[in-house]
Formats: C-alpha cells, structure tokens, sequence
C-alpha cells in the first residue's frame, strides 16, 4: 500500500510517501520553496513522488491532519483520483510519529502543543502498533501557552525562543515554584486571574502575578530574577503531566 501523509496545511506544509509501512520520502515545503505558506505543499509532494517512483494514480491513500477546509477533500481526490482520503486527529499524529519511527516495543507518549484540534496535550500508551490515550488536556488550559507567555515575559520571542527558557531554568532556584504551582493546578486547569487576557503584553500576566513576584504590574523582570521565573515553570510541567 502506497500511503501519502501531509502535515503542517495551515502554515508549513510537509509531504511524506510510505510504502508497504516504510518511509521512501519526507519533505518541507520550505526546503524546496524557502519559505512557508499555507495549502497543499506541492513542491514537496511533487518531489516525494519523484523520489519514490509513484504516480498520483498509484497512490492508495492521503492521510491529513485536522483542521483542515472540507474543500481541501475535493481538491487531493482531484490530485489523487484514486487515493481514499483520511483524517488524522492532531495529537494522534504527533504520538504516531514519535512512537513508530522509535525503537521500542511500548512506551508512554506524551505530546503537548498549543493547540491541535482544540487539545492541547495527551497522554499515550503504545505498544506494538497501538496507541491508547490515557488523558488528555483541553484548550485553553494549555502549558505550551504558559511556556511561551513566559518566554515573552523574559523578554524573549515566544514561538521561537522556548528553548533558551529551559537553558536559563537549569540555574534557577525554587523560589517560585509554589507559584507555578498555583497557575497550573495538578489537572492542567490554568488559573485565570494570573493572566490579564492580553498576552501581547508582558506574556499576558496580569497585576496579582506581578504582585507575587514582588514586583509593579507590568515591570521589567530583573535579570537576577530571571532563572528562578524560568525554573519554576520547568518544574511544574512534570507535576501536571506525570
């Protein structure tokens, strides 16, 4: 069976071709275009089918991942005249890649994002070619947010600069964990008087988190201060999701 995967249709697209299970071809359309957009990534789809040998007409299936425009259905059977057509639930489609390209017979899978058809995280066994959801966390309580409305707070990029926060956690004492602690509640659920539903200012916290760190509302966070902020969010993420 000769399967077509798209990922990524809103923003950067991405293409991948198996055959009989096995990945022949993976590719971003931005590494063909040099830059992102939304839609089918043709380039990268005309260069997977290449690779691989396969004609549109031999593609058996195209699995895409929600959300995605009922119209784009009319369009790939337009493509793929032959091909059925399956929708991939977001979450699903992050365990599957992680746990079937891995080298283990069972694992947990544990995924969080943002937001994917309006989950924000989910919790996987797997095992063999299985995959059981265990929990799942629903927007908006969603600690990917919480991470980068912190990043942004720090004075970082939020959606770029995540990764810079968890370096500058690894020298941060407890001192706000408990903080942390009472934003993210052991079920997930995101306390909103934390926030001041702005998050293009100052990550969206509002005056009582500002007040918790003993500070003005909307101040500068001190660079001395900063480690402690970002360690005490690194903790509270294996709280929730243990």
């Amino acid at each position: 069976m000769i399967i077509l995967g798209l990922g990524g249709l809103q923003n950067d697209g991405a293409c991948a071709v198996l055959k009989d299970g096995l990945i022949e071809a993976a590719i971003e359309e931005s590494k063909l275009s040099r830059g992102a957009r939304g839609g089918v990534p043709e380039a990268a789809v005309a260069e997977c089918l290449r690779l691989t040998g396969v004609s549109r007409d031999a593609v058996d299936c195209v699995a895409v991942v929600r959300p995605v425009d009922p119209s784009l259905h009319f369009s790939l059977r337009e493509l793929f005249p032959k091909a059925e057509v399956a929708v991939v639930e977001h979450h699903l489609a992050h365990a599957a890649s992680a746990f079937f390209a891995s080298p283990f017979e069972h694992a947990t899978v544990l995924t969080l994002d943002h937001t994917g058809d309006f989950c924000c995280g989910a919790r996987w066994q797997a095992q063999g070619n299985q995959l059981q959801l265990e929990k799942e966390w629903q927007y908006p309580d969603s600690l990917a947010w919480l991470y980068s409305a912190v990043t942004e707070l720090l004075g970082y990029r939020a959606g770029a600069d995540e990764h810079k926060v968890q370096w500058l956690s690894t020298s941060g004492s407890d001192r706000f964990q408990e903080l942390f602690h009472e934003i993210a509640a052991p079920s997930g659920r995101l306390d909103a008087t934390f926030f001041d539903g702005h998050p293009s200012a100052n990550g969206g916290f509002s005056a009582k988190f500002f007040e918790r760190l003993g500070l003005e509302d909307g101040a500068e966070i001190p660079a001395a201060m900063a480690p402690a902020i970002a360690h005490g969010l690194q903790r509270e993420g294996p709280e929730v999701v243990a």
